[in-house]
């Protein structure tokens, strides 16, 4: 997956996001909204998409872990790494 690049708009609303999300779960955290933009092409993503596939993470990971529809390995539901 290419590096993806964030507005300071968008890059502000990950950070805010990720605060209370504890230290250990970030990485993975990031790795899941990033994972979630690449399905859509980039011309298509903006402040507010980023908002959404970041709070929609978010909240998979404070319902007790990342739970997204197409992740595998040791993000998904249900493995443990």
């Amino acid at each position: 997956m290419p590096p993806l690049s964030f507005s300071d708009e968008e890059l502000n609303s990950i950070t805010e996001l990720a605060s209370v999300l504890p230290p250990s779960s970030r990485d993975a955290f990031l790795k899941l909204i990033a994972n979630n933009l690449s399905a859509y092409p980039s011309d298509a993503r903006g402040p507010g998409l980023v908002h959404r596939i970041a709070a929609e993470a978010q909240r998979d990971f404070l319902k007790g872990g990342p739970i997204a529809v197409g992740v595998s390995g040791k993000y998904s539901r249900g493995q443990h790494g």
